[in-house]
């Protein structure tokens, strides 16, 4: 059974969207540059998150080397970027990134205490803000920019402050990851294949030409583990091909997650190179 152009739509931008709110609320690594100011500066030792009134929230360092770290005054122009790299531990690969262009201001001293009691912020995050020379910024921004192997989607930053769902959040990606990783090696390649050959519940979002190293061939890595489904890439034959296996529902828990895989294997099996 094949999915429709609409329905892969509709489930990618669902996917993107959960993308964009997981990176806001904490998953990868952000950087920022304060392109009035210093446009070839970048502030990369950042702690990011989401408070739970849906500002986007930055904490650094003072750092005299990074003009953004030591400003004081009216809010800076920034363009910050966040990057995510996949969960896996043989191959490094760059899974998603958000972008957006928005305005930095700096919490004065005397006002940090009372945003933090009420911002429900990660406490890494809150920990670097209040450590000595700590600073802790809002920045203000109407659009995001996802970008993945999928393309470039933008989406207006209230759509996905709005979202109140982020799983797996960042202490529990490396979980989600080992229960996919449990899988027998041909099941995933049976989740790549199922996908690969228009199976309803996947798509194929990539494939380029790649020439492999030899302990990589024939590997099926984990690129990302998302509440929406499962991103996999299946490098075979000097291709690298990328695709994304959607769950019937979405996950909100790790305890579901395990029978959402199992539901995904069982289905794909029916697909698989051995059944046909």
């Amino acid at each position: 059974m094949h999915s429709t152009n609409a329905e892969q739509t509709d489930t990618l931008r669902q996917r993107s969207l959960s993308l964009a709110r997981r990176l806001l609320a904490g998953a990868g690594r952000a950087s920022l540059v304060a392109y009035d100011l210093a446009p070839l500066v970048e502030a990369g030792a950042l702690s990011h998150g989401m408070s739970a009134h849906g500002d986007l929230v930055v904490a650094c360092l003072t750092d005299r080397e990074i003009p953004a770290t030591m400003w004081h005054s009216t809010p800076l122009r920034v363009r910050v970027d966040v990057v995510k790299e996949a969960p896996e531990w043989e191959v490094r690969i760059t899974a998603c990134a958000v972008h957006l262009l928005g305005e930095l201001e700096w919490l004065a001293p005397d006002l940090v205490a009372d945003y933090l009691s009420q911002a429900a912020l990660d406490p890494q995050l809150v920990e670097l803000a209040t450590a000595p020379g700590g600073r802790i910024g809002i920045v203000r921004t109407d659009r995001v920019l996802v970008h993945d192997i999928a393309g470039v989607l933008p989406f207006a930053y209230d759509e996905v402050a709005e979202r109140r769902d982020s799983f797996p959040d960042r202490d529990q990606e490396w979980a989600a990851r080992d229960l996919l990783g449990q899988l027998p090696p041909a099941q995933l390649a049976g989740l790549a294949y199922a996908a690969a050959s228009g199976w309803m519940s996947g798509v194929t979002l990539s494939v380029r030409e790649e020439a492999a190293c030899p302990h990589i061939e024939g590997h099926v890595f984990c690129v990302d583990v998302d509440r929406t489904g499962l991103t996999l890439m299946s490098v075979d034959l000097g291709r690298a091909c990328v695709h994304f296996v959607a769950f019937d529902r979405p996950v909100d828990a790790s305890d579901e997650l395990a029978d959402r895989i199992g539901q995904l294997v069982e289905a794909s099996s029916a697909i698989s190179p051995r059944s046909s």
